[in-house]
């Protein structure tokens, strides 16, 4: 598998070749595009989404809320760039920010990841009892009922 920064880079061109970024007036509004961490764990998604004002980069997760806590999808939005910042750039310019802020976004997911004691897997935090712990392995060994 290639490394991760050549992998992004290749995402980064083709949607360049696909998607008209440094023109904003024709890009789609809204629409996000995902970028599976291929190899990792549980291989989550980041995204980057475009908006009305910027290109958004974070990560989609599942947030447990309530009495009885219940699963609920969440947005976690990491960092933005403007259109007029990005448009202000040439072409490689704007390739590179990109690359550097979703590279940001990437780590910034991958380190809320631990090893569960028990089982030895990468745990995204939203699917862990403790820091330690997954909630599987919760179930098993703490007789925890979810």
């Amino acid at each position: 598998m290639k490394p991760l920064k050549i992998r992004t880079r290749e995402w980064i061109n083709s949607l360049y070749e696909k998607y008209p970024f440094n023109e904003n007036e024709k890009v789609l509004k809204d629409y996000p595009f995902y970028f599976k961490l291929e190899g990792f764990a549980d291989e989550p998604e980041v995204y980057l989404r475009t908006t009305v004002d910027s290109l958004e980069f974070g990560y989609e997760a599942t947030q447990w809320d309530g009495y009885m806590p219940s699963p609920v999808p969440g947005i976690y939005k990491k960092h933005s760039l403007s259109w007029e910042t990005l448009q202000s750039l040439n072409k490689e310019q704007q390739q590179e920010i990109i690359h550097e802020l979703l590279m940001k976004t990437i780590n910034s997911r991958k380190r809320q990841y631990r090893k569960c004691q028990f089982c030895g897997g990468k745990v995204a935090v939203e699917h862990r009892f403790d820091k330690d712990t997954c909630h599987g392995c919760a179930s098993e060994h703490f007789h925890v009922v979810y």
